[in-house]
């Protein structure tokens, strides 16, 4: 039925229908073909551009962390000589070191360097203890640490416990520092300092990551494309909605990291690329690595980007393609339409050509020939021209489907729109193909630069010590890699400040070394003018006399000139100087640009390398007097130690008579734990206990500090404040005896407060000798007691001292009486006697005695108060806690005398006294 009516149509309904859906069917073949291919080309090619753009953003990223990491390697490289010299002075060196970096990079949060003890103590042999440098700037200047950490052990938890045991370079996950008042995002950088390959320490920097978070946010390579910067353990750093920094992104992103495992390809340093859908848009993901340095832990890059904003300009092409296809039918069917209606009658040539042409059959070889000279022939000719045409076209339409888009096409007049259309999509795939072209090109420099700074990163780290050698390797491979014909480098000289200059420290041509020396003045010449206007000079009309380029071939002068200058903190560290045959492309001098930073802060880190090792050699030649002098000094000693050993011998008699008078001491310092002991069990007693501890700790004559595991003060009591002069207790807390007594002092009492702590025994009534970073001593009978909490560990100190410097001194002179004999104690200008409980004379000796007209057998027998009256009564609350009676009063036998009693009780009898008296005039 359908086909009966179709036979019936007229030839104008029938050319219309035929011709229209072979028309409609071809278009739509050649449109799903070239908007297939125009969408693949568009997808591949926006992967590439995302890839590119993520690896040039990691590689940014890269750079600026692999800067700090140099400084932070310069650091530790440098410090491999602290085990050889003198702590104090190479801390002064270093401490300036620290602190200009600190002063100068706005982007250091803190500069330290901590030291393994053993490296440095010869007779330290334990495996943990360190000495930690920190300096840093806050709202006061310029401040530094100095702090003695992990003295019990090391903390198997901690960073710098993981990085001990790596003994490698490290980039810390990110953490939060407080600075300026705010809490910021931050990470740490640190190199191993090598004694003979054993880890030795770190050196490192703190620097802060906030500002990360600008550079991510200028990454826009397409509309809604979401940029975020990921750490190791799964902290965002920066992300283009900066309220998402600092959060962690499996809690952002729970679907992304069930799925993809981003954190994970992070932490294995793996490059991924991966499609996801939100909210039915579908988005290209990509994860590039940061790697920084040989750090064990790396950072992720993910670029997120919308597919429907990368097909974009594919699809308007696609649509513009079917507009045209649409526009070509209708206007192809109103062609057929006012032809058919010109025909009366059916013709079977012309019919037969059409329905053929209909069919999609448009063979040229089926042209038809009719000479009527009327609407018929003008019909068949038009059918002709419409075959010829649709050949040319579809000809056309095929090559550029294969790829030929130089193909020629000629319109079949001004009026063929078909053919318009398909030119103008010839030049859109031609423009595609010159984008795709350029975009290989630009990637292609951005691969030469990346190569460059990998390949010139690798030049800085060797020949660091050698200034020349350095300078020849950068210009060498300077003018290979941008295939110069010439090179120079000039260093900044500034051995005479008021008069720098620059210095050619190497010349490279025709790949060979060229030896030779020459001096330029700031602002003089083309280098000279580079170095004080701080600006690159790129000279293309080079003069005749300036330079020339010397070969076996003869000489010719360059037609480019390219001077740098290498700044570094605003400071021109060096110029380059580069000549070629060519021209120097904007990306060449950019690139030269760019490393000449890189090379003037390494240029700068060698200066302050040679400078140190002058210092250094300085420091070795000044030690070498020191020892001079120190074996002149030993010599001294030895005279002393016989001395000493003469005074000991006296001191021998002294311990014994004071030996039951350390019982008594020992048993209050027993009583004082069991009262301790009791304070702990009774807690419903806490606060009246804890004031009576205070009124204890305050009222007790000795010195009691109380001390944490790493040796610092927690705790003092009044008496200890008053005799190191301080305006509060707070004033010591959390200091070491370093700050308080000195080097010398401190090292002695920190090995015997960690010998009491590691072998959990006190050490009781201990005489030592004090003195105080004033210049003042005593002497003071000291006990330590470690202090444990409820499970018996030991948590820190506790330390007695009584002052016994009055009693030292008596007990020397009481000493000094009794060992000499009767003849020096007549000579000696003073009254030594001995009395019993009741103030009775038993003995009396001394030259004291003329002077106050007295005779020894007069006063035997009589009361001590009858011959002074102005000693007071002996009773027990008159003497004071070391058994002293002490007074000072004129005499009532001679008013021009001013007497001093010292009197000492016998603490082993409490029977008897020994006395003295002498003229304080």
């Amino acid at each position: 039925m359908k086909f009966d009516i179709f036979k019936n149509l007229r030839i104008g309904a029938k050319l219309l229908i035929g011709v229209l859906s072979t028309s409609i069917l071809i278009m739509i073949a050649i449109g799903l073909v070239i908007g297939f291919r125009i969408n693949r080309i568009a997808r591949d090619n926006a992967i590439k551009i995302a890839q590119t753009e993520a690896q040039k953003s990691a590689n940014q990223l890269k750079s600026e962390l692999d800067l700090d990491m140099g400084f932070s390697r310069a650091l530790a490289h440098s410090l491999y000589i602290y085990p050889k010299f003198d702590t104090v002075l190479l801390d002064s060196v270093f401490y300036n070191i620290v602190k200009n970096q600190v002063e100068n990079n706005s982007r250091y949060l803190t500069v330290w360097y901590t030291i393994e003890l053993w490296s440095f103590r010869p007779n330290y042999n334990k495996t943990y203890g360190r000495r930690s440098i920190t300096a840093y700037l806050n709202e006061a200047g310029f401040g530094i640490d100095l702090e003695y950490k992990n003295l019990s052990g090391d903390d198997i938890t901690s960073n710098y416990y993981a990085s001990k045991t790596c003994n490698c370079e490290m980039l810390l996950d990110p953490y939060t520092f407080t600075y300026g008042g705010k809490e910021v995002l931050a990470t740490s950088l640190s190199v191993p300092i090598r004694v003979n390959g054993k880890f030795a320490g770190l050196g490192g920097v703190d620097i802060s990551l906030e500002k990360f978070q600008n550079d991510i946010e200028a990454i826009k390579p397409y509309v809604g494309t979401t940029v975020t910067l990921v750490s190791g353990d799964g902290r965002i750093i920066a992300n283009t909605d900066k309220e998402l920094s600092k959060e962690f992104f499996n809690s952002i992103y729970p679907e992304l990291e069930e799925k993809y495992q981003v954190t994970q390809k992070i932490k294995e340093k793996s490059n991924t690329i991966f499609f996801n859908n939100v909210n039915g848009e579908e988005y290209l993901n990509v994860l590039s690595i940061v790697e920084v340095g040989n750090s064990p832990n790396a950072w992720g890059l993910l670029l997120s980007m919308p597919l429907s904003e990368i097909v974009k300009d594919a699809r308007k092409s696609v649509l513009y393609t079917i507009l045209v296809f649409l526009f070509g039918i209708i206007l192809q069917a109103l062609a057929i339409w006012y032809v058919s209606t010109k025909i009366s009658k059916p013709i079977k040539q012309t019919t037969a050509l059409l329905n053929t042409i209909a069919e999609g059959d448009i063979d040229i070889n089926k042209k038809i020939r009719i000479k009527t000279g009327d609407e018929i022939e003008e019909m068949a000719n038009s059918a002709n021209k419409l075959i010829e045409g649709l050949t040319h076209t579809e000809k056309f339409a095929r090559e550029i489907g294969e790829g030929k888009l130089d193909t020629n096409f000629k319109l079949l007049s001004e009026k063929d729109k078909l053919g318009k259309a398909l030119i103008e999509m010839q030049q859109s795939l031609i423009r595609a193909k010159e984008l795709e072209e350029k975009r290989k090109e630009e990637e292609k420099q951005q691969n030469w630069a990346t190569q460059g700074m990998a390949l010139f990163g690798e030049v800085l780290r060797r020949n660091n010590d050698n200034i020349k050698e350095l300078s020849y390797h950068i210009v060498k491979n300077l003018v290979e890699y941008t295939k110069s014909v010439q090179g120079g480098i000039f260093i900044l000289n500034e051995n005479e400040p008021n008069n720098p200059v620059l210095e050619m420290t190497a010349c490279y041509a025709f790949n060979r070394r060229k030896m030779i020396e020459k001096s330029v003045l700031p602002n003089e010449g083309l280098v000279g003018r580079c170095f004080v206007e701080k600006k690159t000079i790129l000279l293309k009309d080079i003069p005749k006399d300036y330079i020339k380029i010397t070969s076996g071939l003869g000489e010719d002068n360059p037609n480019c000139l390219l001077i740098v200058p290498l700044i570094d903190n605003d400071k021109v560290q060096a110029v380059i100087e580069l000549a070629t045959f060519t021209s120097y492309q904007k990306y060449q001098i950019e690139f030269i640009e760019k490393l000449g930073s890189s090379i003037a802060s390494t240029l700068a880190n060698v200066k302050i390398n040679i400078r140190t090792a002058q210092l250094l050699a300085q420091t070795q030649q000044q030690a070498e007097e020191m020892k001079a002098q120190e074996e002149e000094m030993r010599q001294n000693l030895e005279e002393l130690t016989a001395t000493q050993e003469e005074m000991e011998k006296i001191k021998a008699q002294e311990i014994e008579n004071e030996r039951r008078r350390y019982e008594q001491e020992k048993a209050f310092i027993e009583q004082l734990k069991q009262k301790n002991q009791e304070l702990v069990q009774k807690q419903e007693e806490l606060e009246w206990e804890q004031i009576m501890f205070k009124a204890l700790m305050n009222a007790l004559p000795a010195r009691i500090s109380f001390k944490d595991k790493d040796c610092k003060y927690i705790r003092i009591n009044e008496t200890k404040r008053k005799a190191l002069n301080l305006n509060s207790i707070d004033d010591i807390i959390n200091k070491s005896d370093f700050d308080i007594f000195g080097k010398e002092h401190f090292e002695r009492t920190f090995k015997e407060d960690n010998d009491v702590m590691q072998s959990g025994e006190a050490i009781l009534n201990q005489d030592e000798f004090i003195r105080f970073k004033d210049g003042t001593v005593s002497w003071g009978n000291t006990s330590r007691i470690p202090l444990k909490n409820k499970s018996g560990e030991i948590v820190g100190i506790l330390v007695i001292t009584l002052d016994v410097t009055e009693k030292k001194n008596f007990a020397f002179e009481l000493e000094l009486a009794n060992k000499v004999n009767d003849t020096l104690i007549s000579e000696y200008p003073a009254l030594i006697y001995k009395i019993d409980k009741n103030g009775i004379i038993q003995t009396c000796k001394g030259k004291l005695l003329e002077t106050l007209n007295l005779k020894e057998e007069n006063l035997i027998g009589k009361s001590i108060h009858k011959v002074f009256p102005e000693v007071p009564t002996l009773e027990d609350s008159e003497i004071n806690d070391d058994g002293l009676i002490i007074s000072n009063s004129p005499s009532n036998n001679n008013k021009n005398l001013e007497l001093k009693h010292i009197i000492f009780r016998n603490k082993s009898t409490y029977n008897g006294y020994m006395g003295m008296v002498f003229n304080v005039k």
